[in-house]
């Protein structure tokens, strides 16, 4: 489980850092687009050795998400040396991997029949304000992903990421670059989360599907502002700063 676990950090760092760089060049002139982690891999799918890498990342999310319900089931204790059920975590963990088996599958779609969804947000919006209550649903949807940008901010702040980390294997220099690279990237986390919330909240408000935007939405957005080019290429470095954080977890993370 260890071994799955690492491998799926990898591959969440690796899609991280592909979004990223694709923000980066669009932001720079240099071609590339505002898109999510689906729309990066479907992009990287356009050549034979990308689609053998989406075929990897597959594979690595699907891993991802096996170690997200072991915790599930299982528990953080061995990870965190606690003896304490911590039902909030398992419920995190079980989000984690309904997010992440859903982008193994749209990975192993794109591989094998070009398939993949655009504005899958809006038709889910859509769907759920159909229901009896739904403008309260989508408005609690707002509200958890809101809470997503504070604990990443909070994380960041905190340094509390360091709990799961193992920094006595770590020199002086990799943990100071660690911290920096952590604050950057779960800053930017931050910011994001904060935009796709405040999208869900005027869908909910206006009772517009079309209001809510995911990442690549979040990220258009930013492109399209005063200063666009400076922000979304902040941004965007602190989504890969995340990516490499995520591979300095696979490296160091207790599991």
């Amino acid at each position: 489980m260890e071994k799955v676990a690492r491998f799926g950090l990898v591959a969440q760092g690796i899609s991280f850092g592909l979004v990223a760089v694709l923000a980066i060049e669009l932001a720079v002139g240099k071609g590339g687009k505002a898109t999510d982690r689906e729309g990066a891999l479907r992009a990287l799918a356009a050549n034979g050795l990308g689609r053998i890498v989406v075929f990897i990342l597959a594979f690595g999310f699907a891993a991802y998400a096996v170690w997200r319900l072991a915790q599930v089931f299982l528990g953080h204790e061995l990870e965190e040396h606690g003896g304490r059920k911590k039902w909030g975590k398992r419920l995190a963990s079980f989000g984690k991997a309904t997010i992440y088996g859903a982008l193994s599958w749209g990975a192993f779609s794109i591989v094998l029949d070009g398939r993949g969804g655009g504005h899958k947000e809006q038709q889910a919006t859509k769907d759920i304000l159909g229901w009896p209550g739904g403008r309260w649903i989508v408005g609690a949807i707002a509200l958890a992903i809101a809470g997503a940008a504070l604990w990443n901010f909070y994380r960041a702040v905190s340094g509390k990421y360091k709990n799961s980390l193992k920094t006595g294997q770590m020199s002086a220099s990799e943990l100071k670059w660690t911290t920096r690279i952590a604050f950057v990237g779960l800053m930017s986390r931050a910011v994001i989360f904060g935009l796709i919330s405040w999208f869900f909240f005027k869908a909910a408000a206006e009772y517009d599907a079309k209001k809510a935007r995911g990442l690549d939405g979040a990220l258009q957005k930013l492109a399209h502002a005063p200063y666009g080019t400076a922000l979304l290429s902040l941004v965007a470095a602190g989504l890969f700063a995340y990516g490499v954080f995520c591979l300095v977890q696979a490296r160091y993370r207790e599991v």
